[in-house]
């Protein structure tokens, strides 16, 4: 149901890189509906139109060096606004175990621009980053809230299209956080 799909990569050689070493992941690299622009995401967010995207992927590496701007008050202020009424940003938030001061501050940060209410918290077990648990966010601009869904609709989604991983279990599971993690951002 997507009209289309904004891609803005910085580097070109990732593009590369991805399509020579990652050639399952890339094939979608080749889909009619997205529109690949090589260029800064920030620069490109600050000159987009204001309610332009219904959803913001933030697919960033850690906040130092050149993505450490996509970190900022001011750039989740831009995805804000740009972001429909009912727009959702989600972004990668660190390990809650490895790097918590910043796992902390982004969460802070969220808040502080979209609302208390509208910032929730997920995990997943990835082994090859640090610790193996990794958050990411889920912020909404409206009263978008991802455990009210529709478990039904998660799980024959999930069998037509033959996911490996998600379901509608998972999906509720991911949200459901350990006391920890739920002190830290409390």
């Amino acid at each position: 149901s997507l009209d289309e799909v904004v891609m803005v990569e910085i580097d070109d050689k990732v593009i590369e890189a991805s399509k020579k070493h990652l050639p399952s992941i890339a094939a979608a690299l080749d889909n009619d509906k997205l529109n690949l622009i090589i260029d800064d995401g920030i620069k490109y967010v600050k000159a987009a139109a204001d309610e332009s995207f219904d959803l913001v992927i933030v697919d960033s590496t850690d906040p130092i060096g050149p993505a450490e701007g996509l970190f900022t008050v001011d750039f989740y202020k831009e995805v804000q606004r740009v972001l429909s009424q009912d727009g959702i940003m989600v972004t990668q938030s660190e390990s809650p175990r490895f790097n918590n001061k910043v796992f902390k501050e982004i969460y802070e940060t969220y808040r502080g621009v979209f609302g208390v209410e509208n910032v929730h918290c997920y995990l997943a077990y990835i082994p090859t980053y640090p610790t193996g648990m990794w958050s990411f966010s889920y912020s909404s601009k409206g009263q978008a809230d991802p455990l009210k869904f529709d478990a039904e609709k998660a799980e024959a989604f999930a069998i037509k299209h033959e996911l490996q991983y998600y379901n509608a279990g998972i999906h509720q599971a991911a949200f459901s956080l350990p006391s920890f993690v739920k002190e830290m951002i409390s």
